[in-house]
């Protein structure tokens, strides 16, 4: 993992490597008995690395591209990579390789449909579109006819990001795999990741500007819980949910990015166009 993440920084825009600094990765936090297979993957790769059946463009700094930290006014904080590489980008919630809706229907997990619910009833203002699951194969039929107007997966990651949407997640990487989270991923990957999770925080917050985090399951909701921020204070606002593959759990709840757009709209900033 040391020797995969060497000079890690290179792979950043200038103005995060500018503002990170010294920041030192988590190595020294991870399980010393956890073992990598010389086969084993490390996905999303280096900059500039193929992995072979990749998204275009996927690497596991993705999420920092094109947007810089004093034009964030939402963080959407996941859990980390989708567990498959050729679906996983780099950025929060995006699905590569993805050329029609309904191809996310091979997905095991319910997340990223359950996560277009919601994206969907708040841009369209039909709270129906989320009111549970089961709602999903019509929202797919109103999609594919045109009554839903829905960009493919990547050009809509990208338009949330020129509005200033950091779209991360809380480890960068993924090797590993289960629904009850592998022991390679709660006690590898995210200890590794999280000092970079919590300077982008501190960073955040230090501008002193505006900003809604929305934070999906509990490695989200334990970042924030380091970084102090599980009861921030205006202009800094906090909405954690369960994690979208829990969509019977988050679903019934409000939903975040309407929640997010009033709270924006409140302090005078630009809402989101989701």
């Amino acid at each position: 993992m040391q020797e995969t993440l060497k000079d890690w920084q290179d792979d950043l825009p200038e103005a995060w490597r500018a503002v990170f600094g010294d920041v030192a990765l988590g190595f020294d936090d991870c399980d010393p008995s956890l073992m990598l297979e010389p086969w084993e993957p490390i996905f999303p790769a280096r900059r500039g690395q193929t992995f072979p059946g990749a998204p275009e463009g996927a690497h596991m700094l993705r999420a920092f591209d094109d947007i810089a930290p004093e034009d964030v006014t939402c963080l959407i904080l996941g859990q980390d990579p989708y567990p498959a590489p050729d679906f996983a980008t780099g950025r929060a919630f995006e699905a590569g390789n993805v050329a029609v809706w309904r191809e996310l229907d091979k997905m095991f997990s319910k997340s990223v449909r359950a996560y277009m619910q919601l994206i969907c009833a708040a841009r369209a203002d039909k709270p129906e579109y989320a009111r549970s699951f089961e709602a999903w194969p019509g929202l797919l039929d109103e999609i594919e006819s045109g009554k839903v107007d829905l960009e493919s997966a990547d050009r809509l990651a990208d338009r949330w990001v020129r509005q200033g949407v950091l779209l991360l997640n809380s480890s960068l990487t993924l090797s590993r795999f289960q629904v009850a989270v592998d022991p390679h991923q709660a006690r590898g990957h995210l200890p590794v990741w999280r000092p970079l999770m919590l300077r982008v925080l501190e960073i955040l917050v230090e501008r002193g500007a505006p900003l809604v985090i929305i934070a999906f399951g509990d490695a989200a909701t334990d970042c924030l819980a380091l970084a102090r921020l599980t009861s921030p204070s205006p202009p800094i606002h906090v909405i954690s949910r369960p994690h979208p593959a829990f969509a019977d759990e988050l679903l019934p709840m409000e939903n975040p990015f309407v929640a997010c757009n009033r709270l924006l709209e409140a302090k005078g900033v630009q809402p989101i166009d989701w």
